[in-house]
């Protein structure tokens, strides 16, 4: 099982976001700090005029109850109803002795000694002393505790709410703008996964950025580079199997006449006849090297429609006086046609090599049987014991061969698992098939029907 890649586009999209979050927050940190700074010189102005604002009106209004005698009760400016008051005041002597105060304001003084100028009282209160112009009262506005810090919390929650609100849209936006920056990417990736194992054509390079373009164009001399040195390996394979078939073939006629001369009975007549069998194997392998060497050539990549139920019937009977009468058998299921696109030779050869290794590697005289569909399906079925499902897949290989002891090339299956991927099908094996506790069946699945 192959691990889960990670994408190129979701690694940009997670680190734009994660590095605009981080700015984000740290705009926010600073922004933060610059409305607190600005918020407490705003409120210390607030009580600084404040006070120079209040002191001479008070003094001129209640210059009775200052001048008079001091009191054990503190008397309030203003007859108010009691409310909440976000700014308190004391108007008190230079002693320190309260004489008027607000309804909310203590009856002590917030600051011993009395001094001009800003502080913090014991309960946490920001208060502002002024004094008045001949020094004998003083004025003390205080702030509230926490009023502050709840003016600066909420103007900071103001500027962070609308971030996050849009961190959202801007992740997808990242997501969207990410995508389509790397649309050539995908095209690109696309392009090559639509292309099989045999198409080294170039790449297109056209319509992409500078550094696709770069990179595609060294990839077609790649591809270019690959292409020769598969076909000059082709081409050694296809002339050495075709020159060799011709030696091959009068070396067999000559072995056969001399295991004659010599007569079969005798034990130099058995060794020419054992020489005649594997000049017959080497001949088979060098057809199955020439069938191989068209195949990799891309002899099935045709758009020619065949229709395949001839052609099987006459490999049939072509393969009935060897295999025996009725061993070959074809179920049709009420298929008339079976219309497929390929070249004719190339499926033939597929069909041929199916047919031998069903016969040579099945059990001797057991049924072997090809029946269509469903769908555009072709099975062909032997008796045979199981093959386990990882040699099974081998077998798809050049040279492969599970049972070692019956005579074969090995290629039979390869040359047909490369027909069938350039007609744009696929070769399946199952051993045993589906539903069987034995046998061994190949299905040819074509693509839909033109």
């Amino acid at each position: 099982m192959t691990r889960p890649g990670w994408t190129l586009a979701g690694r940009l999209t997670r680190s734009l976001t994660i590095g605009l979050t981080l700015c984000w927050v740290l705009g926010a940190a600073l922004a933060s700090l610059m409305v607190r700074y600005e918020l407490n010189e705003v409120f210390d102005s607030v009580l600084q005029e404040t006070a120079q604002h209040m002191l001479p009106d008070i003094l001129r209004t209640h210059a009775a109850v200052l001048e008079g005698p001091a009191s054990a009760e503190v008397p309030d400016t203003l007859p108010a109803v009691p409310h909440d008051e976000y700014v308190t005041y004391q108007v008190l002597s230079v002693a320190g002795v309260v004489r008027l105060r607000s309804h909310q304001a203590p009856s002590a003084a917030y600051l011993l000694p009395v001094t001009p100028g800003f502080a913090w009282d014991g309960a946490g209160r920001r208060v502002y002393t002024e004094l008045s112009v001949d020094g004998r009262f003083a004025i003390q506005i205080a702030e509230p505790a926490g009023h502050r810090q709840e003016a600066v919390w909420g103007a900071i929650l103001l500027l962070l709410l609308p971030l996050a609100g849009l961190l959202p849209v801007v992740v997808w936006l990242i997501r969207h703008n990410v995508r389509g920056g790397l649309a050539p990417v995908t095209q690109l990736q696309r392009e090559v996964a639509a292309r099989g194992g045999g198409n080294l054509s170039p790449l297109p390079a056209s319509r992409l950025p500078e550094e696709l373009a770069l990179l595609v164009t060294d990839m077609n001399q790649l591809l270019s580079r690959l292409a020769k040195a598969l076909e000059s390996e082709r081409s050694f394979a296809r002339n050495s199997a075709h020159e060799l078939r011709t030696p091959i073939a009068a070396a067999l006629v000559q072995t056969q006449l001399l295991a004659a001369h010599l007569g079969e009975a005798t034990p130099m007549g058995e060794r020419a006849l054992a020489i005649a069998a594997e000049l017959r194997r080497m001949g088979r392998l060098a057809e199955r090297l020439l069938q191989l060497a068209r195949a990799e050539a891309g002899v099935a990549a045709s758009m020619e429609v065949v229709d395949l139920l001839p052609l099987l019937r006459l490999l049939v009977d072509e393969f009935a006086a060897e295999a025996g009468p009725g061993r070959i058998t074809v179920e049709t299921n009420g298929i008339a046609a079976f219309p497929v696109r390929g070249d004719l030779d190339a499926l033939g050869i597929a069909l041929r090599n199916l047919l031998e290794n069903a016969l040579r590697h099945g059990e001797p005289d057991m049924p072997v049987r090809f029946t269509l569909g469903p769908g555009r399906r072709l099975s062909l079925r032997n008796a045979a014991p199981p093959i386990p499902p990882a040699a099974l897949e081998q077998l798809k290989r050049p040279f492969q061969r599970h049972n070692q002891h019956v005579a074969g090339t090995g290629l039979g299956l390869a040359i047909v698992d490369r027909i069938m991927r350039q007609a744009g099908g696929a070769l399946l094996l199952h051993a045993p098939p589906p539903g069987a506790e034995s046998g061994f069946e190949t299905v040819l699945e074509f693509p839909p029907a033109p």
